[in-house]
């Protein structure tokens, strides 16, 4: 399903990652080339060991990368808005590398250095503070003891002078300068690592784009979408008879599906190829597929009922017979009655007809009128023992397929499964020609058991139980092919 959509969107996929990939050049020519300068500082306690200030070094890298304190320091440094500024340890040293970016080496290094100051100022100076307060009062108390003549005073003033020296000599969280003048790399834009994260990343948006299509899609191209967005199985998928193997593929697939239909059918039937809406797809599905089972020796009527639901319109017809093209293949077209007088056939007489021909050992195709649109074609699906299901990829929408099945189950009628096809001009051409054939066919191409004449005939003469069992209700009640019970 997945790589069936992107075959079909194939172009998106194509766009997408294109225009990633432009992008990525774009941006590449455009940008200019950056310079980084580099300046460190170091943590080294007098009275504890490195791997302890690397920990403190790593707290102080966290509070230097972050934006706003980012913000206010390079105010203060004299760095302008939107430089670069970023701090990181060297390994798991008590090292701090404190880098800037600028458009030149000179630059580049100054703001490392300006940056890095102000903020070993920053850091220094709350401790520093903390340290002046304290000498402060060591010194008050030691000007006092020099002062005493008490017989301790000399041991007191020997104390303070010991603390004031511990005090002025200690570094711990001491942030120091060690190297001024890291160095200035310089990075240009790569065409290479610029392009190849645009393309996969381009790629991957491309595919998403198409899977997401395919979800969205109201149309049904592929028997993969009749199956998951209207529940019906896929018999075949018919392609379209375009190109050098294209008309091989077709009438290979269409072969396929007649096997297909007649393998799962009793024995002679009544099928109803039905198409949701209106189009040619389900006529060359039922035109190709009658002259599949005559051509294999199976006797066959065509039963074309598609003249723009006339059913519909006084639900009644004059069924007209002639042969087919193929020996054992009869033709049946329905339609108006041309003067009030002519002799009409309800559907109930049209079921009459079609098990007739079933009893008589011939399969009965119906090429059905849509049928979300005609009742009539609605009422022949019930009627049938099977209905194929065609899905014309160009035309057919899921909402008209939906409903297509959800009436034609209300009506109990049985679904054999969908057909996927692709119909152009050969296959319309192909339509409009067998339906445009002439009333009168050439003689060696009549049938034996099909005569021309009016199927109404035969109808009408088997009103008697010797001659025609009839069934007043829809066939769709019964099993596939079980006969009729008599009047």
């Amino acid at each position: 399903m997945f790589m069936t959509g992107v075959r079909r969107y194939w172009l998106v996929v194509l766009a997408v990652t294109g225009i990633a990939v432009l992008g990525a050049v774009f941006a590449t020519k455009t940008t200019d080339t950056t310079y980084v300068g580099r300046t460190s500082l170091i943590v080294s306690s007098n009275d504890r060991s490195p791997d302890q200030d690397a920990v403190l070094v790593q707290g102080y890298v966290a509070y230097f990368n972050d934006i706003a304190y980012q913000r206010e320091l390079a105010g203060r440094a004299g760095v302008p808005d939107g430089t670069e500024l970023e701090a990181e340890a060297a390994a798991a040293s008590p090292i701090m590398i404190i880098s800037a970016s600028a458009s030149d080496r000179a630059t580049a290094q100054s703001y490392a250095i300006e940056v890095a100051d102000g903020f070993r100022e920053d850091i220094n100076g709350v401790r520093a503070d903390s340290r002046a307060e304290q000498l402060a009062s060591l010194q008050t108390q030691l000007d006092a003891a020099l002062r005493s003549s008490g017989a301790n005073a000399a041991a007191v003033v020997s104390d303070l002078q010991i603390r004031i020296d511990q005090i002025q000599s200690d570094r711990v969280n001491v942030l120091q300068e060690l190297q001024t003048e890291g160095g200035v790399s310089v990075e240009e834009p790569s065409l290479l690592r610029n392009v190849l994260p645009a393309g996969a990343g381009g790629l991957l948006l491309g595919l998403l784009g198409a899977f997401a299509l395919v979800k969205l899609s109201r149309r049904l191209p592929t028997g993969g979408d009749v199956a998951e967005k209207v529940g019906q199985p896929t018999l075949v998928e018919v392609p379209s008879s375009r190109g050098r193997s294209g008309g091989v593929r077709q009438e290979r697939r269409l072969g396929q599906l007649a096997n297909i239909v007649r393998g799962r059918l009793p024995g002679p039937s009544v099928v109803a190829v039905a198409q949701p809406d209106a189009g040619v797809a389900s006529s060359f599905v039922a035109l190709k597929m009658a002259r599949e089972w005559a051509r294999q020796g199976h006797p066959t009527v065509l039963v074309s009922a598609d003249a723009g639901g006339v059913l519909d319109g006084a639900e009644a017809v004059a069924p007209q017979v002639r042969p087919g093209a193929l020996p054992g293949l009869s033709l049946i077209r329905l339609t108006p009655g041309p003067a009030d007088d002519t002799p009409i056939l309800s559907v109930s007489k049209l079921n009459e007809l079609f098990r007739h021909e079933t009893l008589a050992g011939q399969y009965v195709v119906i090429d059905v009128p849509a049928v979300v649109e005609s009742a009539a074609g609605q009422a022949l699906c019930q009627a049938a023992d099977q209905t194929v299901l065609v899905v014309d990829s160009r035309v057919t929408r899921v909402a008209t397929a939906r409903e297509a099945v959800a009436v034609l189950r209300e009506m109990s009628a049985v679904l054999m499964g969908a057909v996927v096809a692709t119909v152009g001009r050969a296959e319309r051409a192909e339509v409009a020609a067998a339906r445009e054939r002439p009333a009168d066919p050439p003689e060696d191409l009549a049938t034996a058991d099909e005569p021309p004449g009016d199927a109404s005939d035969r109808v009408d003469g088997a009103e008697s139980p010797e001659r025609l069992p009839v069934e007043t209700t829809p066939s769709a009640s019964r099993g596939p092919g079980t006969p009729a019970e008599p009047r």
